[in-house]
């Protein structure tokens, strides 16, 4: 459902090399060009990346994002454990049921946001009274350190992503990816080496016959996000409830 905002509101996303898709889609509403973008870019891959060779985390690091999670949406966490089990040889680290999530935003470090802070973004935040959001995972594309479900439509969520932004930049926050550069997505499993791409794709390939999954999104959580043994854990500190 594409959202009805002011023409301010709307972001132009630009293309990057250093986001994936590089290329945005020509539509941010149409769930056939949004899926069609995401496969012909990860068909394009030579080679896979090891997504845990990430300078500037430990298992020391604490890190504070805004994110949408569905631990309970069952049709959701259903289909992607259907994916999982078909790709389970090919030697994935598999995101559990209740890891699957579509991060929208980094804040900060914890050592550099302050708790007070926290509590004004999240308080902010509610005063935006932003929209709940009708949203389909569709099966199955992914990137270079990923396999992922392509999210349907864009509006919304890049508009979401501006808003955090402009609510981060006011409280002086360090932040993270700009929204012209940001491509949503939800992962369901992490590739853990460098690697050939083909095999992947190939085993991908069938997947994308299985019907897209509707999820409405009725909440937003700023959490506390730490990297255990190849896989992200999470403390929710403040959920906004999207109106």
């Amino acid at each position: 459902m594409r959202p009805d905002l002011p023409e301010e509101a709307i972001v132009v996303l630009e293309t990057d090399h250093k986001a994936f898709p590089a290329e945005p889609p020509s539509d941010l509403d149409d769930a056939d060009i949004i899926v069609r973008t995401d496969w012909e870019a990860y068909t394009g891959l030579e080679r896979l990346v090891n997504h845990w060779d990430r300078p500037g985390w430990d298992s020391r690091t604490r890190r504070l994002y805004w994110m949408l999670t569905f631990d309970g949406h069952r049709q959701l966490a259903d289909r992607a454990t259907e994916c999982q089990r078909a790709l389970q040889h090919l030697g994935l680290d598999l995101t559990p049921p209740g890891g699957l999530h579509i991060t929208i935003l980094r804040i900060g470090d914890t050592t550099s946001v302050p708790t007070r802070t926290v509590d004004a973004l999240a308080d902010r935040v509610r005063a935006l009274r932003l929209p709940r959001l009708a949203l389909s995972a569709h099966p199955l594309a992914g990137s270079r350190g990923a396999v992922r479900l392509s999210v349907t439509p864009w509006t919304g969520l890049v508009h979401l992503h501006q808003q955090l932004t402009t609510v981060g930049r006011a409280l002086d926050v360090p932040g993270g990816t700009s929204t012209g550069r940001w491509r949503p997505h939800l992962g369901i499993g992490y590739n853990p080496s460098d690697r050939p791409a083909r095999p992947l794709i190939d085993a991908v390939e069938p997947l994308r016959t299985l019907a897209p999954v509707p999820i409405d999104v009725g909440a937003l959580d700023l959490v506390e996000l730490r990297r255990g043994a190849r896989e992200y854990r999470w403390q929710t500190v403040q959920r906004v409830s999207l109106s």
